[in-house]
């Protein structure tokens, strides 16, 4: 009887534990959220962190990204985008990526290119107040990709900036 109790006292800390290590890692990446939308400002700089976490992808599979950019005057902006590697998890030599402006492709190539020291995309863009501007993510893997790329991940971040020309 008491090895019994026991053993329920043991199961239930290592539930509590497991809760905990659930809640710690939720609080941890809750911050790590993927905006909808961005509100650009006509004076100065707008500068947004994108966070793609445990980006994982099968052969053949796509997941896309999009990003609102409304803003309260109309005109011209210079739109700037830096992609940072967070955590090598061995999938970006295996993944294509399409940006794309309000369905203008702005780059196609590979996620490794996007992290080339230096490698940022550029591009102006009228945005208008009353309409907002999408910023398409997409990142793809071929279907011709085998086991090589089974358990791989990808972490990093795009940083935005904006500014009005």
């Amino acid at each position: 009887m008491k090895n019994r109790s026991i053993n329920m006292l043991i199961v239930g800390f290592i539930v509590l534990a497991m809760m905990a290590v659930g809640l710690f890692v939720f609080i941890e990446y809750a911050h790590d959220v993927f905006p909808e939308n961005i509100t650009v400002s006509a004076e100065g700089k707008t500068t947004t962190t994108l966070p793609i976490r445990d980006l994982h992808l099968i052969p053949a599979e796509t997941k896309e990204y999009s990003v609102n950019l409304v803003c309260e005057a109309s005109g011209d902006y210079n739109v700037i985008l830096e992609f940072n590697e967070e955590k090598d998890g061995g999938m970006k030599g295996f993944v294509n990526v399409t940006v794309s402006c309000d369905g203008e492709s702005i780059f196609e190539g590979s996620l490794v290119e996007l992290f080339e020291k230096g490698k940022t995309l550029e591009f102006i863009r009228t945005i208008e107040a009353d309409d907002p501007t999408v910023i398409t993510f997409s990142y793809s893997m071929p279907r011709e990709i085998g086991n090589e790329a089974q358990g791989t991940f990808a972490d990093f971040n795009v940083l935005l900036t904006i500014d009005k020309v």
